[in-house]
């Protein structure tokens, strides 16, 4: 199984990763979505002259003598105390997650430094499902393939449970059994820093041993990706026959039109029919083979009696 046993040193480390990120004297609040936040100011309203609570570079609350809280993100959830200047935030949204910084002056003329407090609004866990695909492979052992599903996706840790062991790894292990092996108990705890949230399951490998996930994949598989391909593939096969036979069809088409204006335009002629439609104009004398034969023209008349001989 991937991953280590938890070490000792774990807390301590994710202290030391928070100091380095935060820096020494910045305060880090974790808080779930809902809850309210009391961030102290570490002052006295003995000696402070001014003082004034920043988010964001805005104003949100101040004193100067007074109390007074301007428009902001915050307005009707916001209280801060008078005499200690510590500020309540009630109902947090995740939208609330940032740097606050605290600035004050004293009586005396001098500035107090600055303070930065830093609060980051959580999600809380309400669901952790296991997912499971068990193998039967070639050799009779099987491949198990775990996956914690966790309701909520950011700032999450998981540890794993098996037997008598635990483990820290990702969201997903994998692992191998055999028949010989039984019924193998294994718990996914997943965590973040407002919430936690666990859930077993139970794996054995088995000669007759398919999951039911695994099955469900095959047949999403099967709709969702060997279905459509298929059909794409027989509609793009079905319009390539019917562009083939349209394209077919109208040679044809072409061909028997061209025939048939070949047929209507090549009549057979003799010195007896029309040429271009027009006839052959008769005279009313008799004609001999000197006669001169002009088409497309009336016959014209002579002064002679002489007909006008080649």
């Amino acid at each position: 199984m991937s991953g280590g046993p938890l070490s000792s040193f774990s807390k301590q480390g994710i202290l030391l990763l928070s100091i380095l990120h935060y820096g020494v004297g910045i305060s880090l609040f974790n808080k779930a979505v809902g809850d309210s936040v009391e961030l102290p100011s570490g002052l006295e309203r003995e000696g402070i002259n001014s003082m004034e609570w920043k988010y964001r570079k805005m104003v949100i609350a101040e004193f100067d003598g007074n109390v007074s809280l301007p428009r902001s993100q915050f307005e009707g959830r916001l209280e801060m105390n008078d005499s200690n200047f510590s500020l309540t935030i009630q109902e947090l949204t995740l939208q609330d997650s940032g740097e606050f910084l605290i600035s004050a002056a004293s009586n005396k003329g001098g500035q107090i430094p600055t303070k930065t407090i830093h609060i980051q609004v959580h999600e809380p866990i309400s669901k952790v499902e296991i997912q499971k695909e068990i193998k039967l492979l070639a050799n009779q052992s099987c491949s198990v393939w775990l996956l914690c599903n966790v309701s909520v996706g950011s700032n999450l840790s998981y540890t794993w449970e098996r037997g008598n062991e635990t483990y820290r790894d990702d969201q997903q292990i994998h692992f191998s059994l055999s028949p010989a092996d039984g019924d193998i108990s294994v718990t996914c705890n997943g965590s973040n820093p407002v919430s936690r949230k666990s859930a077993s399951a139970t794996v054995k490998c088995s000669n007759d041993t398919t999951t039911p996930e695994y099955d469900t994949w095959m047949k999403w598989c099967r709709i969702y990706i060997v279905v459509p391909v298929g059909g794409a593939v027989v509609l793009i096969v079905a319009v390539a026959v019917y562009y083939c036979r349209g394209r077919c069809n109208t040679a044809a088409l072409t061909d028997d039109t061209r025939m048939k204006d070949t047929r209507s335009n090549s009549q057979v002629m003799s010195i007896y029919e029309n040429v271009d439609d027009l006839a052959v104009p008769r005279l009313n004398t008799s004609q001999t083979l000197y006669d001169k034969i002009t088409f497309g023209r009336q016959p014209e008349t002579h002064c002679s009696s002489y007909q006008e001989v080649l």
